[in-house]
C-alpha cells in the first residue's frame, strides 16, 4: 500500500513538473516572438501617403437570406499598427474578428516575403455600395480582405501585381496564420456571383458543398494566402 502510495505521488510530481514546464516554454517562446518582433523592421509610409484597393464580396443579406455583392474597400496609411473598421454592423463580433485575422495573415505575409512587419501603419477597411439598412455580417469576406492588403503592401513597395481583378470573387475565411477556411451559404453566394456576371470563384480547399458546374464561371479551392496571391493570375494582376 505504502509502495503505491509514493507511485502515485511521484505520477503526481512528474505531472505536476510537466505542466509547469510547458507553461514556462509557452511564456519564453512569446518572449522570444515578442523580442523577434520588436527587432523587424517595418513598412514605412509617408505622412499623407494612402494606398488602397477595392475587392468585391459576396454574402447574405441577414433579414432576406439572399445572396448579396459589395465592395470592400482596404487603405493603408502611416500609423501605430492599428485596424480602423468602418464596416456595420458594430455589434457582429464574428465580422470584427475575422478582420483582425486578415490583418494578421498579411502581416504575417508580409513578414515571410518581404521582412516587414505592419507596426507602424494603419489599415482601414470599409464597405461599399451597400444600400441603406441593408446587413451582410460573418468572417467570409476575411480572405479578401487579406488579399487586398498584400496588393497594397505590393504597391507600396512598387512590387508587381499588385492590382486585384475584379471580375473574381473570393469567398472564405481566413486564420492568422493565412490558412483558408470554409464558410456558410456558399450555394446560395454562388448563383449570386454567377448572376453578378464574375468569371471566377475562389473558395477554401476544405469548403464542402457541391457547386454546379456553370460554363460562365469556373470554381478554384485554395488554401492559403500565399498560394492565393502567387498563383499566376488567380487574384492578383499586373498594372
Amino acid at each position: 500500500m505504502a509502495r503505491r502510495r509514493a507511485r502515485r505521488r511521484e505520477r503526481t510530481y512528474l505531472a505536476s513538473f510537466l505542466a509547469i514546464s510547458f507553461f514556462l516554454g509557452l511564456l519564453l517562446g512569446a518572449v522570444l516572438v515578442s523580442t523577434w518582433m520588436s527587432e523587424l523592421p517595418a513598412l514605412q509610409l509617408a505622412d499623407g501617403e494612402n494606398h488602397t484597393r477595392s475587392i468585391m464580396i459576396v454574402g447574405i443579406e441577414k433579414s432576406t437570406g439572399e445572396g448579396m455583392l459589395a465592395t470592400l474597400k482596404v487603405g493603408l496609411i502611416a500609423g501605430q499598427g492599428r485596424l480602423l473598421i468602418n464596416v456595420p454592423p458594430w455589434e457582429n463580433e464574428d465580422t470584427q474578428e475575422s478582420f483582425f485575422d486578415a490583418r494578421d495573415a498579411a502581416e504575417h505575409w508580409s513578414i515571410l516575403e518581404t521582412g516587414q512587419s505592419l507596426e507602424q501603419v494603419d489599415v482601414i477597411v470599409s464597405l461599399e455600395n451597400l444600400s441603406e439598412g441593408t446587413t451582410i455580417a460573418g468572417p467570409s469576406a476575411s480572405a479578401a480582405m487579406a488579399v487586398a492588403l498584400v496588393a497594397i503592401i505590393h504597391a507600396s513597395e512598387n512590387i508587381e501585381p499588385n492590382q486585384v481583378r475584379q471580375n473574381a470573387v473570393v469567398s472564405a475565411s481566413i486564420g492568422s496564420t493565412g490558412v483558408l477556411m470554409p464558410v456558410g451559404g456558399i450555394k446560395t453566394k454562388y448563383e449570386e456571383v454567377r448572376a453578378g456576371g464574375f468569371s471566377l470563384f475562389i473558395v477554401a480547399s476544405t469548403q464542402g458543398g457541391r457547386l454546379p458546374n456553370y460554363p460562365d464561371i469556373q470554381v478554384e479551392k485554395v488554401r492559403n494566402l500565399h498560394e492565393l496571391v502567387t498563383r499566376e493570375d488567380l487574384i492578383l494582376i499586373g498594372s
